[in-house]
């Protein structure tokens, strides 16, 4: 890179490398990486293509490049993630929030009223996306959020402090509910371990950097749910709900494995942005 590069010509440069390396979104992520080596918003880029690169900047984007075309995600590289209007802390220890899942957080918020006082209880919280969104988002609200990862809830609580919640949120060290005492919750959420076997054997690059234990569900992707179902109903209020992410194709396997135990009744399947069912809630059945 001798030459003079400006914004413009080193972001369409990356732009066509990204390419060829076969990534998803070229030019967002070279847009993104950039602006991030310049410490500016995105909208900067678009006002100043013709702004030269210094040597240093040059030479820091050059990093950030090479690591993404190994298929290190942007998420991983600069150890940020935006979900829900947030932005979470993330590294290897824990599962990079996608934003499909801020279809959960959005179905929680529009059946339960921010003002109402509620418990929530985040099965598998992970870097803790999905309890502090819905916790910043509902100022009536409180948690209790495990993991069986130690890492990953230091992560988690970090993320709190960040966000100003850790007052609202008790972390648990627990496989599942094993390790929670006996309380009920108005709201059970989870974003469990859903891949098969054979999906884990065709994972995309960036996903292979995510842990395994936050992705593998089982030989048939289902094992989290079934032991969900069987564990979660006496944390429940009398008119608490569950609602799960699942898989594509799962929707009618998960709601017969709650349905099966006679403890639930399904209360809606959601699709997401690319018309896949995202999404099943429960209530407690008496």
């Amino acid at each position: 890179m001798d030459k003079i590069w400006t914004i413009g010509s080193i972001l369409q440069w990356t732009q066509q490398y990204f390419t060829q390396k076969g990534i998803d979104s070229p030019r967002l992520d070279a847009e993104i990486l950039l602006s991030h080596v310049l410490q500016k918003e995105r909208i900067y880029l678009y006002a100043h293509y013709d702004e030269p690169l210094m040597p240093p900047e040059l030479a820091a984007y050059r990093e950030l490049i090479k690591k993404r075309a190994n298929r290190l995600s942007v998420a991983h590289i600069l150890g940020v993630k935006n979900f829900m209007g947030l932005d979470f802390t993330v590294n290897k220890d824990v599962l990079i929030p996608r934003p499909e899942t801020e279809l959960l957080v959005e179905q929680v918020m529009s059946i339960q009223a921010a003002e109402t006082p509620l418990r929530i209880l985040d099965i598998g919280t992970g870097s803790g996306a999905i309890v502090l969104s819905l916790l910043h988002y509902l100022p009536q609200a409180a948690a209790v959020a495990v993991d069986i990862s130690e890492k990953a809830l230091h992560i988690a609580q970090g993320n709190a402090e960040a966000l100003g919640l850790t007052e609202r949120v008790e972390w648990i060290q627990s496989d599942l509910l094993g390790a929670v005492p006996d309380q009920t919750f108005d709201w059970i959420v989870s974003n469990p371990p859903y891949l098969t076997r054979d999906d884990m054997a065709v994972l995309q690059p960036e996903v292979q950097y995510d842990p395994k234990q936050a992705l593998y569900g089982g030989p048939d992707g289902l094992e989290f749910y079934r032991r969900i179902a069987s564990a979660a109903w006496p944390y429940m209020k009398a008119d608490g709900h569950c609602a799960v992410e699942i898989g594509a194709g799962q929707a009618p396997a998960v709601s017969s494995i709650f349905a099966d135990t006679g403890q639930y009744t399904l209360v809606q399947v959601c699709k997401d942005y690319g018309n896949i069912e995202r999404v099943i809630i429960f209530r407690r059945k008496e």
